[in-house]
């Protein structure tokens, strides 16, 4: 039972977490579940809920999955007087034995895919769009300047911006990491026959071809994405493009904390700034055109907007 461990906690917190794994094929990682309302719960998900005193009889270790990061603590404080191994929630990559940056690609896409109907539904209202697609945009007056012959969207979600450039674009290659937007595009645009589907795994696009695209765009996606998962897009954006091809790419600009992750950060940021951006894709091989940093919903310079040129 090495590769099980015990969730503490059979509340939101805890079967969040326990959904999170059953998405990913790993609900048997869980042993059991531990709740001071044991005797109340009984079950969750045929896993069964019992005391903190029976689980440490286990010897496995423990995920604490409590929404109070002082009631963590605590509970931790508690096992560990009990020669009982336990990790707080932001710490289940090590649980999992997974590299920190992987695991939160995962967890974040899982985000993603269980909040979307409330989500896109608030994105493709007219106040939201307009940030992108307002005539005063900073994001649209950028995008004019795209070669649209053979344009690929990364992070498309469920299209709220395909809607506003396909009828000017030649070539469209939607791409994903959740199989679902995938399918709701497909449905959505099925009448037209200018647009390409591609589910990817959140950090390349190595299924596209070399030096084929004229222009590469991401809004509103890659702002929550890890730095290593970034440079990774990086490296194949320059690779796909054709010589003179350009990427616009909206991407954080918080630098206030080098530990935060996108549960934790002002509007789900990932640690970054224009000039650490710019570095990485100046080292791929790219010129940077241009950078406007900005605010995002009164957030001050949150954000920043990169133009890249494969030169």
């Amino acid at each position: 039972m090495s590769n099980t461990f015990i969730i503490y906690g059979a509340g939101n917190k805890g079967k969040w977490v326990y959904q999170f794994l059953k998405w990913r094929g790993m609900e048997n990682r869980v042993y059991c579940f531990v709740d001071r309302n044991f005797d109340k719960i009984r079950s969750y998900s045929e896993k069964d809920v019992i005391s903190l005193d029976a689980a440490l009889n286990k010897n496995i270790k423990f995920l604490i999955a409590v929404e109070d990061r002082k009631i963590s603590s605590e509970i931790k404080k508690e096992i560990e007087s009990n020669n009982g191994e336990a990790y707080l929630l932001d710490e289940l990559y090590k649980v999992l034995g997974e590299e920190q940056y992987v695991f939160l690609r995962e967890w974040c896409a899982f985000h993603h895919a269980k909040q979307n109907d409330e989500w896109f539904r608030k994105a493709e209202n007219e106040e939201a769009v307009s940030v992108f697609w307002g005539k005063d945009s900073i994001f649209f007056k950028e995008f004019q300047k795209l070669d649209l012959q053979n344009v690929v969207e990364i992070a498309c979600g469920r299209g709220r911006h395909v809607l506003h450039y396909i009828d000017r674009a030649e070539n469209i290659t939607l791409v994903d990491i959740l199989e679902e937007n995938i399918i709701i595009c497909k449905e959505r645009f099925k009448d037209r026959d200018n647009i390409v589907y591609y589910q990817n795994n959140g950090f390349n696009l190595e299924k596209l071809s070399t030096e084929k695209y004229t222009s590469v765009f991401s809004y509103d996606s890659m702002v929550h994405f890890e730095l290593f998962d970034v440079y990774e897009y990086l490296k194949d954006i320059y690779r796909v493009l054709k010589r003179g091809g350009r990427a616009l790419l909206h991407h954080s600009n918080y630098d206030k904390d080098y530990k935060v992750d996108f549960t934790i950060s002002p509007h789900a940021r990932c640690f970054m700034n224009k000039g650490v951006f710019a570095y990485m894709a100046y080292r791929v091989g790219f010129r940077i055109v241009v950078q406007h940093v900005i605010d995002w919903y009164g957030e001050k310079e949150l954000d920043c907007i990169t133009v890249l040129e494969k030169i």
